[in-house]
């Protein structure tokens, strides 16, 4: 009985012994994403909705205040051209990268500057969460949602 049991148990104790997996770089993925950030802000800056766009997934979704989501990246590259006309100064500042596997989750704030609209406002401050998913590519934007510590205008007169 013991021999045909003895190749099971030597299995056993052979898997208990084996190594750990090696734990995730999640400092290098944490810095990956940050300088994904840092580029994003440069293309604010010049104004290149499709390097924006190219930061996202081919799926991704863009839930913007006051409006409906968005999906893929003609969406995303057009909702980030109709910025351009109010010569927008928005910059992003990640406060928090959490990683998980071959997904993260990214917290910051932004804080924008433009030229006035109809409803006046010319500044704002708020806080976004962005999800981003490790492809081939390295890390892209999934999933955007931003929204505003202003309070909201008052009602129409």
């Amino acid at each position: 009985m013991l021999r045909r049991f003895a190749p099971s148990v030597l299995i056993l104790l052979a898997a208990a012994c084996t190594a750990a997996p090696k734990p995730a770089d999640t400092a290098a993925d944490d810095k990956a994403i940050r300088e994904i950030v840092t580029a994003w802000n440069g293309y604010i800056a010049a104004q290149n909705d499709s390097a924006i766009a190219a930061i996202y997934t081919t799926d991704a979704v863009l839930m913007a205040p006051n409006m409906p989501a968005l999906s893929g990246h003609d969406a995303v590259r057009q909702f980030w051209a109709g910025f351009w006309p109010a010569k927008p100064d928005l910059k992003l500042t990640t406060r928090e990268v959490m990683i998980a596997g071959d997904l993260a989750v990214e917290s910051g704030i932004y804080s924008l500057s433009m030229l006035p609209g109809p409803d006046g406002i010319s500044t704002d401050n708020g806080k976004y969460l962005v999800v981003w998913k490790r492809t081939a590519e390295g890390w892209k934007a999934t999933h955007d949602i931003y929204n505003s510590d202003n309070p909201p205008p008052p009602p129409a007169k």
